[in-house]
């Protein structure tokens, strides 16, 4: 006796809904408490690789920001942060950063994003120090550039 393609059709239907409830929404992460502690990044030209005998074309500059992401809206949820930076009009732009611990040290490069945090949301709010360091190409580089990080969380 052959089922009745009504019955495959609730099937496939049941299928993509479980589909659908088990993968994680992503959604942007208010982190306008996020203080800088200097607002102007001063950059130097980095030391070639052989000894310093070598310019670079690689100019760097560092940051230290208290970031404080408002987590509220998934409370009581588990979620993985992360931070994104999107591509830049000058180029490839690398980024490394340490922690106090709260959130996870990594790198990235722009138009990628790097895990900061997995696990439950027990509180409103997120706090770290990071401790930045950027890199880019100083030939690509005519004026103050504003890199425009922004935080991402995969909500269960």
């Amino acid at each position: 006796m052959k089922p009745a393609p009504a019955f495959f059709m609730l099937c496939a239907l049941l299928a993509m809904s479980v589909t659908e409830s088990s993968s994680a929404a992503t959604y942007v992460v208010d982190d306008s408490s996020t203080i800088p502690f200097e607002t102007n990044v001063s950059t130097r030209w980095r030391d070639g690789k052989s000894g310093g005998r070598q310019m670079s074309n690689e100019i760097e500059g560092g940051a230290t920001v208290t970031i404080r992401l408002n987590l509220a809206p998934w409370l009581n949820r588990n979620g993985r942060i992360y931070l994104a930076l999107p591509q830049q009009p000058v180029g490839v732009v690398n980024v490394e950063w340490g922690t106090q611990g709260r959130m996870l040290p990594g790198k990235l490069q722009s138009g990628e994003r790097t895990l900061v945090f997995a696990g439950p949301i027990r509180t409103s709010f997120l706090e770290d120090n990071f401790t930045v360091r950027v890199v880019a190409d100083g030939r690509r580089v005519a004026a103050t550039q504003r890199l425009q990080f922004h935080f991402e969380i995969d909500v269960d």
